[in-house]
């Protein structure tokens, strides 16, 4: 059996990050069916098709002929962009179902798992914007709906089956947690410097609030760099 569950972003949650693909900071190989909307357990029912799919930038640069060589176009492509697609039964006639959670919070943000084999990859989890799908139709016809989704941020896939696998992109795990304060202290092992902060991966050094810190809070990396959240990003310096 296929699994296809959503759950609305909750930004207030504990912990929160915005490189979370999944409810609670997840990843595809330990989030479950009942980390999202508990109608998720019906809505896999009603789908007729899941796919995620991928639309390539094909943006060129054009470079004009000049006396010694031809004119060219060169690939400058951008990332990839991904849609959750799906087609399933439509419910309107069930309170809290698929019809309904897709009308109701049109454009919000909300979080997917897709799996073609239960909870064995392939699976995949990421971030969607929510689109409404199709009321009603013709007379007499079991009818159907079809959405595509658009997703906020590249997904995360687990390839391969139950005995064999591989997560791409990798599941990145905190190093270190920083708190703020004057200065603020780390729970695990501190950047070595504010440049090997702010450039490392998301979610590689989480911030205690996640909300922006306020004006003088920071904490010290290990060459005594100071450096602050943002309320989206970390920045050398101290909060202003």
């Amino acid at each position: 059996m296929g699994l296809f569950a959503l759950a609305l972003v909750d930004k207030t949650e504990v912990g929160y990050y915005d490189s979370w693909q999944a409810p609670g900071g997840k990843s595809v190989d330990t989030v479950t069916e009942a980390d999202y909307d508990v109608g998720s357990a019906t809505w896999k029912c009603q789908v007729i098709s899941g796919a995620l799919t991928a639309t390539p930038d094909t943006t060129t640069q054009d470079i004009p002929a000049t006396f010694c060589n031809p004119a060219k176009s060169i690939p400058t492509p951008a990332e990839t962009a991904f849609n959750l697609d799906a087609s399933f039964l439509q419910d309107p006639n069930v309170v809290g179902g698929l019809s309904s959670f897709l009308f109701e919070f049109d454009t919000e943000e909300a979080y997917f798992l897709l799996g073609m084999d239960g909870v064995n990859p392939p699976k995949a989890i990421g971030r969607v914007r929510v689109q409404a799908g199709a009321i009603g139709g013709a007379a007499r016809t079991q009818l159907t709906a079809d959405v595509s989704l658009p997703c906020s941020q590249k997904p995360q896939i687990m390839f391969g089956n139950a005995t064999g696998n591989e997560i791409i992109p990798p599941t990145v795990v905190p190093l270190a947690t920083g708190t703020a304060g004057t200065p603020g202290t780390w729970t695990g092992a501190a950047p070595a410097s504010a440049a090997a902060l702010t450039g490392a991966p998301a979610g590689t050094y989480v911030a205690s609030p996640t909300t922006a810190w306020t004006t003088g809070q920071y904490v010290d990396c290990v060459n005594l760099d100071d450096a602050f959240w943002t309320g989206t990003a970390w920045a050398a310096g101290m909060a202003p």
